[in-house]
């Protein structure tokens, strides 16, 4: 049985990745890109333990509530963890939801690791956006991702080259409940 130690979640986005998503922020990052929107996120601290089939069970249940088309994996850093996303990402594409994942780290060093996780978690990626945050390089062209050193990276045929550039802007969303309001996407100001 596998846990994923989690931030947060957005059970329904469209500012994370192409079409409609379900975004999963874990904890923990030691890449301490500067200008990170998400800073909080990156201390190697437990946040929110969750069983990877728990978190599955609530993915199903927003593809038939929401009509989500996949799955986002953001950070902290995920292949920090990539046992449990791996799992996660293989169950996601079982049930035909497509698996985005950005990460802090070059495709091609992930490409020569020796650990069975992380390969396990590449072979169930269908959309990689890889490299450190550089707040010098901001990307505002593309609509999801952080920095032009930023590569978007097709492991699948699930989409097309181009996807990126679809709605030409960065996307931030605010959500208000009686308890909460979360922002996601850019953050306003960039």
């Amino acid at each position: 049985m596998a846990y994923l130690n989690l931030a947060a979640i957005r059970p329904c986005t469209e500012a994370e990745g192409p079409g409609k998503r379900f975004a999963i922020w874990c904890q923990g990052c030691l890449r301490r890109c500067p200008g990170c929107c998400n800073p909080h996120m990156q201390p190697m601290e437990r946040k929110h333990l969750v069983e990877v089939d728990k978190l599955m069970g609530l993915i199903l249940k927003h593809k038939v509530k929401d009509g989500i088309e996949g799955v986002s994996f953001i950070g902290g850093e995920p292949v920090l963890q990539a046992e449990g996303f791996a799992e996660l990402a293989r169950k996601c594409q079982e049930t035909d939801l497509s698996v985005l994942l950005f990460t802090g780290y070059a495709y091609n060093d992930l490409l020569t690791t020796k650990r069975e996780d992380l390969k396990m978690l590449l072979k169930h990626i269908d959309i990689l956006v890889d490299g450190e945050f550089v707040e010098s390089l901001y990307d505002n062209k593309r609509d999801w991702v952080g920095s032009t050193n930023q590569q978007v990276i097709f492991l699948s045929n699930r989409y097309h080259s181009g996807v990126e550039f679809e709605r030409g802007l960065h996307n931030t969303e605010i959500r208000v409940s009686i308890d909460c309001i979360g922002i996601n996407g850019w953050p306003v100001g960039l």
